[in-house]
């Protein structure tokens, strides 16, 4: 697990902590959502996850490591995988099975593991049979899933990822969204960074932060059931649940929670 105590971080010269006593664990197989606007500490707070940054107060434990222990830095980066926003950032083969060889490399790994762990991170990504694809010949979506494979081949316990879909089209975007549902599936810690409530609608929980603080923590229902308060904390509720409030305010019988567009359409077609 890994566990936020209080934690906090200062950047040199900075008048105000980035990130400001915050509180939260990142569970095997769970999702954690983080949301909140620009400046809110989000980026700060998943680089203090896996000791890019050490915290200025608090505590951040990896499986009871502790990020500040020097001694525990490649151990604690080999457990958490980290995705940033722009894939070509962290892409470093000329190759994709080069690319997501590269950290097994690093570690030591037998060349024979290292081939069973790049294809099957490759297909569990959705790029099988991509092994000696070019990167500047994938699509934005398939680089952030390289990125990701890349991750996997460590054999992490856990993924932090910052803002993943925010460069990508549609197509990207949902083919990341699938590929960070499959690894929660089969038992990885997920910590998703991202401006887009919708995708992350089936989260475990969500944290919302505001100049560093921690300002809603809860589950996705318990966060769309008052827009008024969702969007005094700079969240934007996706345009179907909005209707549904509205729906609902008139009268309109409709599942609990938040119900997808074909729920909104079937109560509608009677009317």
């Amino acid at each position: 697990m890994i566990v936020f105590e209080q934690a906090g971080f200062v950047y040199p010269g900075a008048s105000a902590p980035a990130v400001d006593g915050v509180s939260v664990e990142v569970e095997p197989g769970r999702l954690l959502a983080l949301l909140g606007a620009n400046g809110s500490g989000k980026s700060t707070l998943a680089r203090l996850g896996n000791a890019l940054l050490v915290p200025s107060t608090g505590t951040v434990l990896v499986d009871g490591m502790d990020t500040r222990d020097e001694d525990a830095v490649w151990d604690i980066r080999s457990r958490v995988g980290f995705i940033q926003q722009n894939p070509e950032n962290q892409i470093v083969g000329t190759i994709a099975e080069e690319d997501v060889a590269f950290g097994p490399e690093n570690l030591g790994v037998a060349a024979h593991e290292i081939r069973i762990r790049v294809d099957e991170a490759l297909e569990a990504v959705g790029l099988a049979g991509f092994q000696r694809r070019e990167p500047h010949m994938l699509s934005g979506g398939q680089k952030q899933r390289l990125a990701i494979a890349g991750a996997l081949a460590m054999r992490p316990s856990y993924l932090i990822a910052d803002e993943p879909t925010a460069m990508l089209d549609p197509v990207g975007r949902a083919d990341v969204l699938r590929s960070l549902r499959h690894l929660r599936s089969v038992g990885v810690g997920v910590m998703h960074i991202t401006h887009h409530l919708e995708d992350v609608l089936d989260a475990d929980r969500i944290i919302v932060l505001s100049l560093g603080r921690t300002v809603f923590d809860g589950t996705p229902a318990e966060l769309v059931v008052d827009p008024g308060r969702a969007l005094s904390m700079g969240i934007e509720l996706p345009a179907e649940i909005l209707l549904a409030h509205e729906l609902r305010r008139h009268g309109v019988r409709l599942p609990d929670g938040h119900p997808a567009p074909e729920d909104l359409v079937e109560a509608l077609w009677p009317l």
